[in-house]
């Protein structure tokens, strides 16, 4: 027989027998065992290993402080990237004595450096509490607030008498405004926010409050129309831009139903030992563009065929299933047949090949009936495709 190839290693240095060293016994010959596996872990061994043993024994092994291990383990990585004590120890199980001193050492360190770090999150999980969050409306608003302000001056000409409000044209402003890309909701903050004074302006025209026609004497009647007519115009150009992102807007897709959910309540009968019939994954109903089926209460065998047949089987088309019902079969072409012979006829419904199904569908010479879509315990699921 030929000699099997031994896996290559992936490293340079020879791996340590980390079975053989984990069965020494007595201190000093750990001492020696563990000290020879030092060169391999400091030259073999990713940092982000070793950094990971690490907090692995501070957390689990070191017997430390609830709190203290806290502390610690604050640390950032790279405090802890440099001992490949650890590394060691997760391979055999104890650490060299001399190691451990050195470790009891760097415990002060690693509390005084992850007290720092604790006090810096903190601080940064305090700013940015403290840091105040600007709503999508607020942010839409700054957006136009460029394009309501230059409307807004519109106004004090129109009330000097150095407007047409005719060459008005609002909608094709938003098309062209470049600070930002005006959408739907961007004219519905804009609608909203001249509302106010769209209202004062109906008013104006309407002309019999006191308080009003004192706050616009100077409004001559054309000046009232003319108010009106300019806030109705940055309304009807708001409109425009709601109604055309309503119509425009892809309809959202239905979230796709899994096939083991589809059929999660679908009753069937597991098998029928006396015909050597048994159903197949109900799952593989679902998305189906066939499905021969056999009720043996009944002694009727049927087929189901999909309105919507996806050549591909990609699972956009086909049967689906609801409760325990089939949906999205074709009436007219699902059809069921009763077996005079179930053993002896059942035997041509096996196999891979559709024409062969309905070759020996198409045999059987009882009446064809159409197909309800319900399933029952006395269902067998014979094949899909």
């Amino acid at each position: 027989m030929p000699r099997k190839k031994q896996a290559r290693s992936i490293y340079v240095t020879k791996e340590p027998d980390w079975k053989a060293l984990r069965l020494i016994e007595g201190q000093e010959e750990r001492d020696k065992a563990f000290d020879s596996c030092e060169y391999f872990a400091r030259t073999e061994i990713s940092s982000k290993k070793k950094a990971e043993a690490t907090r692995k024994w501070i957390k689990n092994d070191s017997g430390w402080d609830k709190e203290e291990i806290k502390i610690i383990l604050a640390n950032p990585d790279w405090a802890f990237s440099s001992t490949s004590a650890f590394f060691i120890y997760s391979k055999i199980g104890y650490i060299a004595e001399s190691t451990m001193a050195y470790t009891l050492k760097r415990k002060e360190e690693w509390l005084k450096r992850g007290v720092e770090c604790l006090k810096e999150k903190e601080e940064k999980e305090e700013a940015k509490a403290a840091k105040p969050v600007v709503s999508i409306q607020d942010r839409m608003k700054e957006q136009c607030s460029p394009l309501m302000a230059e409307w807004e001056h519109y106004i004090d000409q129109l009330v000097d008498g150095n407007f047409d409000v005719k060459s008005f044209d609002p909608y094709n402003e938003m098309r062209a405004y470049n600070v930002a890309k005006i959408k739907p909701a961007h004219a519905k903050v804009i609608k909203e926010e001249f509302d106010a004074q769209y209202q004062e302006a109906l008013e104006v025209l309407e002309w019999k409050d006191e308080d009003i026609k004192e706050a616009y004497q100077n409004f001559t009647p054309k000046m009232r129309k003319d108010f009106v007519a300019f806030y109705e115009k940055i309304n009807t150009a708001c409109d425009t831009l709601i109604q055309t992102g309503k119509a425009t807007r892809k309809p959202r897709k239905p979230k796709a139903v899994s096939k083991e959910k589809m059929v999660a309540k679908l009753k069937f009968q597991v098998n029928d030992p006396a015909l050597g019939i048994a159903s197949i994954d109900p799952t593989e109903v679902a998305h189906a563009n066939e499905l021969w089926v056999y009720n043996t209460k009944t002694r009727k065998l049927g087929v189901y065929h999909a309105q919507n047949k996806d050549p591909r089987n990609m699972g956009r088309d086909g049967l689906t299933v609801k409760g325990t019902t089939i949906k999205a079969f074709d009436e007219d072409l699902s059809m069921q047949k009763t077996l005079r012979k179930p053993a002896e006829q059942l035997q041509n419904f096996k196999g891979n090949a559709k024409t062969k199904y309905q070759k020996a569908f198409d045999e059987i010479k009882t009446t064809d009936t159409k197909l309800n879509g319900r399933f029952n315990d006395n269902t067998i699921i014979l094949k899909a495709f």
